[in-house]
């Protein structure tokens, strides 16, 4: 660790000086609450305000620091390893096809490394590589703090997950200098509360806690006019007879049943002109497409060539794409964390603008509730 905690001015020189921006002081704060290794690290804050940069900032104080990052998505380790190298910081990310015991002997054994991402399965296998590493004194002297990116899925993901209800055994060990860093866009009381039983994190916890709005997304509750089983409501998409070179703005459709999505997909694709169809400018996203189709397609949106994506909450997490103009929830399935989470995915460049839609269905309206409570009554009188 630095000798001395550098100075509010210092982490905001170096890190201008290193990754091009000044950091807010909410960012410095954290920098600074982790590079104390005293106490547990808790930062919620909004997509796109700058949570990743606070995992690579304590790096530029501890030269032969190790940041080790557990995400719940392989996609988010590729996604990290290879923005860190445009800063000329080595990354390595680990998961099932990497974690080979010459990456663990050989690479990690080398003090070029600066940042590990793994996924919470090759973080806590038995016997695997990690379990080796706990038991280097020249390996964990070097680590920072261990980082619980997406941190809500230790909550939420822990019953078909396991591993991250297993992960509290970790902090009997590792060193108990090496704090947790657990960030999320979204934390509330309940869910935070059973994180810091599973994580077992210190009571000194330090919680730094920001507003997760997003003022540069627009929010619309939308009443399906169609049956939700012929996706209409989705038709605005892509308008009747579009030309060739048309392009809608990028968009995101949330659901949480794969067949749904699937069908989704295809009912857009069967809007657009003959030509376009099979240029796979709508894909359809989740867990079960294997990783090669998921990074490949998450860059084609990214680049353009894919207009948008009819998804899994899976896809939202981190995701790296600053111009989603439209995010929309295919009816209220899901929980208020997972909907924010979803929507923050829209116009995580905070100079652009999304709307983001919540179609709900016509049971939730009140003139709805109205007019089956005033058929109520009218049979009641009737008798």
């Amino acid at each position: 660790m630095p000798d001395s905690m550098p100075l509010v001015s210092e982490i905001c020189n170096r890190t201008l000086q290193v990754f091009g921006q000044r950091p807010c002081l909410w960012q410095v704060e954290v920098t600074q609450a982790v590079l104390r290794c005293d106490q547990d690290v808790v930062s919620i804050s909004a997509t796109g305000s700058g949570k990743t940069m606070t995992f690579w900032m304590p790096l530029l104080f501890h030269p032969q620091g190790i940041q080790i990052v557990v995400t719940p998505l392989n996609i988010l380790g590729t996604q990290n390893v290879a923005a860190l190298e445009k800063l000329s910081i080595k990354g390595l990310a680990l998961h099932a096809e990497t974690a080979t015991n010459a990456n663990f002997k050989v690479r990690l054994t080398v003090q070029e490394y600066r940042v590990i991402v793994t996924n919470p399965e090759t973080l806590m296998k038995a016997n695997g590589g990690f379990d080796k590493l706990w038991k280097n004194h020249l390996f964990t002297s070097r680590i920072i703090s261990i980082v619980w990116d997406e941190a809500h899925c230790i909550s939420k993901w822990g019953d078909f997950r396991p591993e991250y209800k297993l992960a509290g055994r970790l902090r009997y060990i590792i060193p108990s200098r090496i704090p947790y860093f657990i960030t999320s866009m979204t934390l509330p009381a309940a869910v935070l509360d059973v994180i810091t039983e599973t994580m077992r994190l210190c009571k000194n916890t330090c919680i730094i806690h920001r507003s997760n709005d997003r003022p540069n997304v627009h929010l619309v509750v939308w009443e399906f006019q169609y049956p939700m089983s012929s996706y209409l409501d989705l038709a605005f998409l892509i308008p009747e007879n579009v030309t060739l070179d048309w392009k809608p703005p990028k968009f995101l459709v949330f659901f949480d049943d794969i067949s749904k999505l699937v069908a989704a997909a295809k009912f857009l694709r069967l809007r657009l002109p003959q030509p376009l169809r099979s240029m796979l400018k709508f894909v359809w996203f989740n867990a079960e497409m294997t990783p090669n189709f998921r990074e490949e397609h998450t860059k084609n949106l990214k680049a353009g060539t894919v207009y948008g994506l009819c998804c899994t909450d899976s896809f939202g997490m981190g995701v790296d794409l600053s111009d989603i103009a439209l995010v929309i929830q295919w009816h209220m399935s899901c929980d208020l964390c997972t909907l924010w989470q979803q929507f923050g995915c829209g116009a995580q460049d905070p100079s652009t603008e999304a709307t983001a839609f919540l179609l709900v269905e016509s049971k939730y309206f009140d003139r709805s509730r109205q007019k089956k409570a005033d058929n109520r009554d009218k049979r009641e009188q009737a008798k």
